[in-house]
C-alpha cells in the first residue's frame, strides 16, 4: 500500500480510486526547498508559466531597448522575440531546451492566458473609442472610411477565393483560410490606428483627426461586414432556420446591454459623489457581466471577443467610469497578457516553412490588395485635395496592421486546419507592415511644419482696425481669470476690437480619441460640469465689454505629451497673433509657492518651440479678487524691461496697446551697454524706430515714462532688475530673447534655471520673490527654424 502510494505521488498517470472515479494528479507549485529527491522545478506548471513570462517579457524588452532608436513599435520586438523562442531559432538550433521550456502543455496553459487577455483587450477598445466621433465627422472622413474598407474588401476575398478554387483547387478548410487571410489584411483597425498615431505623435494633427475619425467609421463597417459573412456561411453550411436564430439571439443580446446593462452603467455614474472614482464594487460587477457576455455571445454564434467588444462600446465615455475601468485594466491587459498575443504568434510561425512555394493565391492577395488599399486610401483624399504626401501618408496609416490582426488570425487558426506555412505568411506580413508603416509616415509627414512658413501673425503686425487676436490657454479657472485680467489692460475699443478665443485643456482619461470641442457650435461631451467654471470666466469678459470683444471658447481633451497640438492647431485655423500660456508655476494670496508642475513647464516649452505666432508666459503672483484688475485698484503700474531684440519688441506693442487706459501708468526702461559695439547695426534701428513713440511726450503718452539706464554686463542688469522689483510695479512686460551678442546680458545665461523664459523672465519668475509682482514674457513668432537650442538644461 505504501509503494503504491509513493508510486501515485511520484505519477503523473491516472489513478483510480474505489468508486470508480477517474483524476490526474498535476503538480502545480513547487514545494521549494521542501522538494522530494529527484523533484526539479519544470514539472511545475505554474513555475514553467512563471519562467515563461519571465524569458518573454525579458526578451522582448532587450529587443525593444536596441530597435526603438529606429523608430519601431513594441509589436514588432514582441513578435521577435517570439520567432527567436520559437521553431524558428530556439526550435530548430536548441530542440531540447525549447521543449523543456516550451512544452505542448504548458503552451497550452499560455495559449488560454493569452486568450483571456485579449477579451479584456477587446472590451478595452471598446471604451475607449467614442462613437459619438461618427457622428462629428465631416464628408470626408465618412467617404475615405467607407471607401477603404467596403471596395477593398468585398473585391479582394472574392478574387482570392476564385484563385484558390480555380489554380491552388484548395479543399473547403483552406478556402476558408484564404477568405480570411484577404479580409483580415483588408481591415483598417481603430485601436491599430490609434497607436500607430500615438506612438507617431500626431494623434492631435490635423491628419491624425482624419485618420482616426475614418479608421472608426472603417472598423466599425468592417464588423457588419463580418457578422453578415459569418450568418452567410451559416445559412451554407447549416440551414436558414439556425442562421435566423442565431441573428436573433444575438440582436437580443445587443438590446440587453444597450436597454439594461447601459442604463445600470448610468445608474452608477450617478451614485459616484462628483470627483470620487467609482467603487471597486461597481468595476467588479462590470468584470462579471463582460464574462457573462463573453460566454453568452460565444454560445449564440458572435465570437468570444465581440461580445465585450459591444459592451465597451456602451460604456459611457470619459470620466467616472470609463477613466476608472482603463486605469485598474489598462496595464495589466495592454501590459501584461496582450503582448503574449504578439509573441504567441511569433512562437507558432516558423520562417523556415517560407523556403517551400508559397500558394499563388495569399501572394496575389498580399501584393494587389496591398496597392488597392492604399489606393483607395489615397484617390478620395487627393479629391478632397489633400497634398500628395499627406494623402500617401494618410493611405499608409489606414493599411497599418498590429495587434487586432494578429489575434484575429490567432483566434481563427485554432479553429481551421490551417499548416503552419499559411500561418507564418500571415504574420510576416503583419510583421512588415508594421515595422514600415510608422517609419514610411515619419518620412511623409511632419506636423511641425504645418506652422511654419506662413504669414507674420504677431503683435507688431496686428493692424488697429482688424484688432488684436489671442488664444488663452487654461488649464484651471485660476489661468483663465489671470489671462483676462492682462487683456482688459490691452484697451479694447470699437475701433481696435479684441478677439479671445478661449481653450480649456484636459488631460485624456479613459479613452484613446481626443476631442476639441467648439463650444460656440453647441459640441458637448458626457460631463461638461468639469469646463463650465472656465467658460463663465470668459463669458464674463464678454459680457463687460459686448462691442469691443469676440469671445469664443473651445475644450480640447487630449493626451499631456500631445496637448501643445491642440494648442497650436486653435491657433494656427483661427490666425491668432498671441498666445497666452500659464506659468507652471503657482502661488497662494500669502506669496508661498504652492505647486511646480513639470508637465505644464514640458508643454509651454513645447508650444514656444512649434507655435504658428507670438507666445507669451504669464507668471501670475497677484492677490487681488474677481476677474476685473481696474475695478479694485486706482492705479495700474506696468514697467517694460526693453533690452532690444525682437522679442523685446513684441513686448513693448503689447504695453503700448496700454496707453490708453488712464489708471495704467507704464514705464519703459531701455538698458543700453556702454561698451556695446553693435550699436549702429538693423536691430538697433528697429529698437529706435519702435520706441520713437514712447520717447516724445504727447497726449497719447501723458501716462508713458522713458528713462534710460547703462549698464555694463550682466551683473549690472540682474542688480537693475533687482532694484525695479523693489519699486511699486504690477506688471512687468520682457521679451524672452534678447540679442544674444549683447553686453548686458553677459553671464547671466550661465546661472539660468528657467531657459524657456530667457535671461530677464528667469529673474522675474525666480522663487525667492514674495511681493504679489506679475511678469509676461514674449517671444515673436518663429517663422524659420526654431528655439530648441535655448531650451539646454531641460529635456522636453
Amino acid at each position: 500500500m505504501e509503494a503504491a502510494n509513493s508510486s501515485f505521488s511520484n505519477d503523473l498517470e491516472p489513478r483510480y480510486r474505489v468508486d470508480g472515479s477517474c483524476w490526474r494528479f498535476i503538480r502545480v507549485a513547487s514545494d521549494g526547498l521542501f522538494s522530494e529527491p529527484g523533484d526539479h522545478m519544470f514539472r511545475h506548471t505554474l513555475v514553467v508559466l512563471q519562467l515563461q513570462l519571465a524569458i518573454i517579457f525579458i526578451l522582448a524588452t532587450i529587443i525593444h531597448l536596441l530597435l526603438r532608436r529606429f523608430h519601431l513599435p513594441r509589436l514588432v520586438s514582441e513578435l521577435l522575440a517570439g520567432l527567436i523562442l520559437g521553431p524558428t531559432v530556439l526550435g530548430r538550433f536548441f530542440p531540447k531546451i525549447s521543449d523543456i521550456l516550451f512544452s505542448q502543455q504548458s503552451l497550452k496553459i499560455l495559449s488560454e492566458l493569452t486568450r483571456f487577455g485579449y477579451l479584456f483587450f477587446m472590451f478595452l477598445i471598446g471604451v475607449k473609442m467614442d462613437v459619438s466621433l461618427i457622428t462629428k465627422s465631416g464628408k470626408r472622413a465618412w467617404t475615405i472610411g467607407s471607401i477603404v474598407i467596403v471596395f477593398p474588401m468585398l473585391t479582394i476575398v472574392l478574387i482570392a477565393k476564385y484563385i484558390g478554387r480555380t489554380v491552388d483547387n484548395m479543399d473547403i478548410y483552406n478556402l476558408e483560410w484564404v477568405g480570411l487571410f484577404s479580409g483580415t489584411l483588408m481591415l483598417t483597425s481603430f485601436p491599430v490606428v490609434a497607436c500607430l498615431l500615438m506612438h507617431l505623435k500626431i494623434i492631435n494633427s490635423e491628419l491624425g483627426y482624419l485618420a482616426l475619425s475614418s479608421a472608426l467609421i472603417s472598423d466599425l463597417t468592417s464588423v457588419v461586414i463580418v457578422n453578415l459573412n459569418s450568418y452567410w456561411q451559416l445559412i451554407k453550411l447549416a440551414s436558414i432556420r439556425v442562421a435566423l436564430k442565431s441573428m436573433f439571439l444575438c440582436i437580443a443580446l445587443v438590446v440587453f446591454i444597450i436597454a439594461v446593462l447601459r442604463p445600470m452603467m448610468y445608474w452608477m455614474i450617478r451614485r459616484t459623489p462628483e470627483g470620487k472614482p467609482v467603487r471597486d464594487a461597481y468595476v467588479f460587477l462590470l468584470v462579471i457581466a463582460l464574462l457573462l457576455v463573453a460566454i453568452v455571445g460565444d454560445n449564440v454564434g458572435l465570437q468570444y471577443m465581440y461580445g465585450p467588444f459591444i459592451l465597451g462600446l456602451a460604456v459611457p465615455t470619459g470620466p467616472p467610469l470609463a477613466s476608472i475601468l482603463i486605469e485598474k485594466l489598462d496595464t495589466i491587459v495592454t501590459g501584461w497578457m496582450l503582448p503574449l498575443m504578439s509573441t504567441s504568434c511569433g512562437y507558432k510561425s516558423n520562417l523556415w516553412e517560407l523556403n517551400r512555394p508559397l500558394p499563388a493565391s495569399e501572394i496575389f492577395v498580399i501584393t494587389v490588395g496591398f496597392l488597392l488599399k492604399t489606393t483607395c486610401g489615397f484617390i478620395p483624399a487627393i479629391c478632397f485635395k489633400m497634398p500628395c504626401k499627406d494623402a500617401t501618408a494618410l493611405a499608409l496609416m489606414l493599411t497599418a496592421k498590429g495587434i487586432v490582426e494578429l489575434g484575429t488570425f490567432a483566434t481563427n487558426a485554432d479553429k481551421q486546419s490551417i499548416v503552419t506555412q499559411q500561418f507564418t505568411l500571415a504574420v510576416v506580413v503583419v510583421f512588415i507592415l508594421a515595422a514600415a508603416v510608422p517609419i514610411l509616415t515619419r518620412k511623409l509627414y511632419d506636423p511641425s511644419k504645418t506652422y511654419t512658413g506662413y504669414q507674420k501673425r504677431t503683435i507688431l503686425n496686428s493692424s488697429t482696425h482688424e484688432g488684436l487676436r489671442v488664444l488663452v490657454c487654461a488649464h484651471r479657472q485660476d489661468d483663465a481669470l489671470s489671462a483676462i485680467k492682462l487683456l482688459e489692460l490691452s484697451n479694447p475699443t470699437k475701433e481696435s476690437p479684441l478677439s479671445v478665443y478661449g481653450l480649456y485643456l484636459e488631460e485624456l482619461i479613459g479613452g484613446s480619441t481626443p476631442l476639441l470641442l467648439n463650444h460656440q457650435l453647441g459640441q458637448k461631451s458626457s460631463d461638461g460640469s468639469r469646463w463650465q467654471p472656465v467658460i463663465n470666466v470668459f463669458n464674463y469678459f464678454k459680457s463687460q465689454n459686448k462691442k469691443q470683444n469676440q469671445v469664443h471658447v473651445f475644450t480640447a481633451i487630449s493626451p499631456p505629451k500631445l496637448m501643445h497640438e491642440d494648442i497650436c492647431w486653435v491657433a494656427f485655423d483661427n490666425s491668432v497673433a498671441l498666445i497666452i500660456l500659464p506659468f507652471h508655476r503657482k502661488w497662494n494670496s500669502k506669496g508661498k509657492m504652492i505647486s511646480d508642475s513639470k508637465d505644464l513647464r514640458a508643454l509651454n516649452c513645447k508650444v514656444l518651440n512649434k507655435a504658428p505666432c507670438s507666445v507669451g508666459v504669464l507668471i501670475d503672483r497677484s492677490r487681488t479678487r474677481g476677474p476685473s484688475i481696474l475695478a479694485n485698484s486706482s492705479a495700474y503700474h506696468v514697467c517694460v524691461i526693453f533690452l532690444g531684440g525682437k522679442d523685446d519688441r513684441e513686448a513693448l506693442a503689447l504695453a503700448q496697446r496700454m496707453r490708453g487706459w488712464p489708471s495704467v501708468f507704464l514705464t519703459v526702461v531701455r538698458f543700453i551697454a556702454s561698451n556695446d559695439c553693435y550699436q549702429q547695426g538693423w536691430e538697433i534701428m528697429l529698437d529706435d524706430e519702435c520706441l520713437r513713440d514712447v520717447k516724445h511726450q504727447s497726449k497719447n503718452n501723458g501716462n508713458v515714462l522713458y528713462k534710460e539706464e547703462m549698464v555694463t554686463d550682466g551683473a549690472d542688469t540682474s542688480r537693475l532688475v533687482g532694484s525695479l522689483l523693489e519699486e511699486s510695479y504690477d506688471l512687468f512686460l520682457v521679451g524672452r530673447h534678447s540679442r544674444t551678442n549683447s553686453p548686458v546680458i553677459s553671464g547671466l545665461s550661465e546661472w539660468i534655471e528657467l531657459p524657456e523664459l530667457g535671461p530677464i523672465g528667469d529673474l522675474l519668475a525666480s522663487s525667492e520673490i514674495t511681493n504679489p509682482i506679475s511678469a509676461f514674457v514674449v517671444q515673436h513668432q518663429i517663422i524659420e527654424g526654431g528655439c530648441e537650442s535655448t531650451l539646454t538644461g531641460f529635456e522636453i
